[in-house]
């Protein structure tokens, strides 16, 4: 076998993993040698666990576990001062949020609030991507971004592809070899033909076309039937068909735009939303949990507090976000002002509702359909889901509120995160069947209903890698305190002293959102 520098190149990349692990720790090792204190020990750690972090070289959750035993073996941390790192507060409060979360995705609560503000928010373009963007912000601050974009796309998937249909079938009819002029059969029992314009025959005159009757075939796809009132009935016989065909999720060339649009603007809505709440996504809490370990409980920082400054700031993007698809891809883009001398499809101004916001309209209405009526399961997470949220706004409120009832610093958010998710384990998924509560129809025999959580749930839902990354952070953070490293990088820092605060806030912020 002949070695050519493809083929070697090859052959290292095949084997990148390996060659990271073991190549990283000794490219530092120098650093620990020249330098035998806590600080560079400390940063030793974090290099090499950016590295891995960075190239996925281990799983990320694992790579987050070096701290508990490296630590300890540099002297940073004891064992059971690394260990206390992986279930704080802050873990409980996330754990707490995330099993709402999944009560809330399990009995499809979050689908049945999506569809109903789209029912709302009307048919046009315009206001569909504002309801799709003001919906997967609002989920978003409650329960994953992941969830959420998952939950929502194929929603907008659904409505995109039945206006793509729906144009495709104009295209077909346009596109016919012949011009057909079809009569419908008459209630005689008569047939009926088509008389069809071919094309121009041997021995034909110039420009005369041959005439001829073909006869009409029942279609059939569709059948008719008769139900006991006499009404007609279709039976479409290609559903089959169309489900094979959102799939593919092509849609027509008069809908790629909107399309694009309608697929960004929930991930845009998603990681804002993410933003406004402090059980919205993962660095708010690393943020608390930073806070915890430096101030104590003298930081001001709760749920209340984070959702009274970002959720404002969370709307003004929101809306940003919404007014930049549109200039990109709907009704400001000059592209689409002006089309065959009429308004563009997302910027018509009549009153009357178009062919493509009926379909929409049906669309939106036909999932929503398909939930059926609101459930016992339904209501009750929705009923809990409420009361936690009140739980958390409540708690402090300027040093006031129903945390002040117990002793100081005793509450915290976990404390109605991890309760509500505890009730939840012991709430039925179905009215119970007790004594008077048992409906008359009810034949089933006694016994209680499944719970609204259960544990397999929970162990098959809950990221509990993300858990364990929260607390290797957390961990990290904690060795960079004590190590010194903190402060030796602080003050290498001071080089930029000259340098007004929005600029080194412009930094900072530059830097976290290219190279997180």
């Amino acid at each position: 076998m002949g070695w050519t520098s493809k083929t070697v190149c090859w052959e290292f990349w095949a084997f990148r993993s390996i060659e990271i692990i073991i190549l990283t720790p000794l490219i530092c090792l120098p650093l620990i040698i020249l330098i035998p204190y806590s600080e560079a020990y400390c940063g030793f750690v974090l290099t090499v666990m950016a590295v891995y972090w960075v190239f996925e070289a281990l799983p990320i959750p694992v790579t987050a576990l070096i701290p508990l035993f490296i630590f300890p073996l540099f002297g940073i941390l004891t064992a059971s001062q690394t260990s206390m790192m992986y279930f704080k507060e802050t873990n409980a409060l996330f754990i707490g949020g995330l099993m709402m979360a999944i009560a809330i995705e399990q009995w499809n609560l979050h689908k049945r609030i999506a569809l109903a503000v789209l029912m709302v928010c009307g048919a046009k373009p315009r206001w569909l991507m504002l309801g799709f963007m003001c919906v997967t912000a609002f989920l978003s601050m409650w329960i994953s971004n992941t969830a959420t974009t998952a939950m929502m796309l194929p929603i907008a998937q659904a409505v995109l592809i039945r206006l793509s249909d729906r144009l495709n079938e104009i295209d077909d009819d346009e596109n016919g070899k012949g011009i057909e002029d079809t009569h419908p059969p008459h209630n005689d029992g008569s047939e009926a033909f088509t008389v069809v314009v071919g094309q121009e025959q041997d021995g034909a005159l110039p420009g005369q076309n041959h005439l001829q009757l073909e006869k009409v075939e029942e279609p059939q796809k569709m059948k008719k039937d008769e139900n006991a009132n006499g009404e007609a009935k279709l039976e479409d016989e290609d559903e089959e068909e169309r489900e094979e065909g959102e799939n593919d999720f092509e849609v027509h060339d008069e809908y790629k735009m909107m399309s694009k649009g309608m697929m960004l603007c929930v991930a845009y809505a998603a990681n804002i939303g993410g933003t406004a709440s402090l059980i919205g996504t993962t660095p708010n809490l690393v943020l608390v949990g930073v806070f915890d370990d430096r101030y104590g409980s003298d930081h001001p920082v709760n749920f209340l507090s984070f959702m009274v400054y970002s959720l404002p700031a969370a709307f003004i993007f929101l809306f940003v976000a919404w007014a930049w698809l549109l200039f990109i891809y709907l009704d400001l883009n000059p592209r689409n002002w002006r089309k065959d001398g009429k308004c563009a499809c997302s910027c018509k101004c009549s009153c009357k509702k178009t062919e493509e916001e009926k379909i929409i309209d049906k669309v939106i209405k036909e999932e929503y359909k398909k939930l059926g009526p609101w459930t016992w399961a339904e209501i009750t997470v929705g009923i809990h889901f409420v009361t936690l949220a009140l739980l958390w706004i409540f708690r402090d409120i300027g040093g006031y509120g129903w945390g002040s009832l117990f002793a100081e610093d005793y509450i915290g958010d976990s404390t109605p995160a991890i309760l509500i998710s505890v009730i939840l384990f012991c709430t039925p998924s179905a009215c119970p069947s007790f004594f008077c509560m048992r409906p008359v129809e009810d034949e089933s025999p006694p016994g209680s209903k499944p719970s609204i959580l259960n544990w397999p749930a929970i162990h098959k839902n809950l990221p509990w890698g993300l858990v364990l990354l929260l607390g290797g952070g957390y961990a990290l953070a904690e060795g960079c305190e004590v190590s010194g490293l903190s402060a030796w990088i602080g003050e290498q820092l001071t080089v930029l002293d000259y340098l007004d605060t929005w600029v080194l806030v412009l930094v900072c912020t530059t830097v976290v959102c290219f190279f997180h």
